[in-house]
């Protein structure tokens, strides 16, 4: 009976954890989303979809969308080694304030933005490379 006792205990601890994990996966996955990561992701898309033939690049939207959520799950496994559910509430709870909303509507332009300012700045770092790789 002792037995019986500890491996129903052992089962329903396990069954907790495995919910729990859930959860917190759940809302990483959430804050990923919320948090502008995907607007950056389509940002960076966009210039390579402009070379695609018209035609294919409904295909490949759709294609890239189903494709998004295992993104997404590697993206929680990474930030719950990092963070606590705790965190990650909290980050959803910024996310969804005023300058959280306003983080997500401009996400996608600022990484526009940004990727310019990236290839400038690469364009003059390689000036500097060359300077001294002679």
């Amino acid at each position: 009976m002792k037995n019986l006792f500890i491996a129903a205990t052992m089962l329903l601890s396990v069954q907790f954890v495995s919910a729990q994990s859930a959860d917190i996966k759940k809302d990483a996955i959430e804050a990923i989303k919320i948090s502008g990561a995907a607007a950056g992701i389509t940002a960076v898309l966009e210039p390579i979809m402009e070379q695609m033939p018209e035609e294919k690049r409904a295909d490949f939207k759709k294609e890239f969308e189903a494709a998004l959520p295992s993104l997404y799950e590697s993206m929680a496994n990474s930030m719950i080694k990092y963070y606590s559910h705790d965190d990650i509430k909290k980050m959803l709870e910024f996310y969804n304030s005023p300058v959280g909303l306003k983080m997500q509507k401009n996400a996608k332009q600022i990484t526009k933005d940004q990727m310019k300012a990236g290839e400038e700045w690469g364009m003059q770092l390689q000036g500097l490379l060359m300077k001294y790789m002679q």
